[in-house]
């Protein structure tokens, strides 16, 4: 997959999908597909920092990249925030002259240039003036609502993960990197690795959650905020079922399933016992679903 910035050019036809695609989500993943569908090479256009939120970001740019090159996205227009000041038109001419946009698919609350000045209905008034075709894509439903990020982000900051599984296509997932911790969860026999993430990323509500590890291919249960049986701040820290060996660096975390929210406990005897508790827990839903959705 290529990865583009708008001061380059492509010499091929491109068929193009045009999006912030916070979360790529399974109505992204239609509007994404309709460009690999088409005579030429199909691009994604789309920011490289999310252009309005500095915070809640379904996916970083590794991530939305990552996820891209697994739907077959053949290049990626990759957008930084200055250049939501270039006016509608100049973008478009933009898209034709220098990168082969022969076909351009949004959704249908797309917008795009100065002042939002772009959209669905700006383009059809202007057929005459771009030589491309458009597709506009509906609302994708999932029971009442339409499927978006703002709806998945609701959904995760509630603890709803299997239900903002489900509109994501994908379990969502974060990448981060293994900190140094204090090695309580050692102590009681559940070691675990401290995680650091992005400051922009969206963590799911506190609680325990059953979560899988890439890359060592195994099940867990993640710790998300505070520790008040220790009386210590938030963190995020995995402790892995049958493997005993140590992780560093970065790793990839899929979150599965809520299993119970944050709680004090009276002694660290207590909290060990709850933990072996939600480790049988966990072990029920895994046999129970042989294979979990998505895996």
């Amino acid at each position: 997959m290529l990865v583009l910035s708008p001061e380059d050019a492509f010499p091929y036809r491109t068929c193009a999908s045009i999006g912030t695609f916070d979360g790529v989500h399974r109505a992204h993943k239609y509007v994404l597909g309709l460009s690999l569908r088409c005579d030429g090479k199909g691009m994604a256009i789309t920011f490289k920092e999310h252009p309005t939120r500095e915070e809640d970001i379904l996916t970083t740019w590794e991530e939305k990249l990552e996820i891209l090159r697994e739907l077959g996205i053949d290049v990626v227009l990759a957008l930084e925030r200055k250049h939501k000041e270039m006016g509608a038109e100049g973008f478009m001419r933009l898209l034709i002259r220098n990168f082969g946009v022969r076909k351009l698919i949004l959704g249908y609350n797309n917008r795009f240039g100065r002042d939002r000045e772009g959209s669905p209905e700006w383009l059809a008034a202007r057929l005459k003036d771009f030589p491309l075709e458009i597709t506009v894509v509906p609302p994708f439903y999932e029971g009442e609502e339409p499927i978006s990020a703002t709806r998945i982000r609701k959904l995760l900051k509630s603890g709803k993960v299997e239900e903002a599984n489900s509109l994501l296509g994908h379990r969502y997932f974060l990448k981060g990197k293994v900190v140094k911790g204090r090695g309580e969860g050692g102590k009681l026999g559940f070691p675990t690795a401290n995680l650091k993430f992005p400051p922009e990323k969206l963590l799911p509500a506190d609680g325990v959650y059953g979560v899988y590890v890439r890359e060592v291919r195994r099940f867990g249960l993640a710790h998300v905020g505070p520790r008040p049986t220790y009386g210590l701040g938030r963190s995020f820290e995995v402790h892995l079922l049958n493997f005993n060996s140590e992780i560093r660096g970065e790793i990839t975390v899929e979150i599965l399933r809520r299993i119970r929210g944050v709680k004090a406990f009276k002694s660290p005897q207590d909290l060990k016992e709850q933990i072996s508790q939600d480790v049988k827990t966990f072990e029920k839903f895994l046999r129970l679903h042989r294979s979990p959705p998505g895996l």
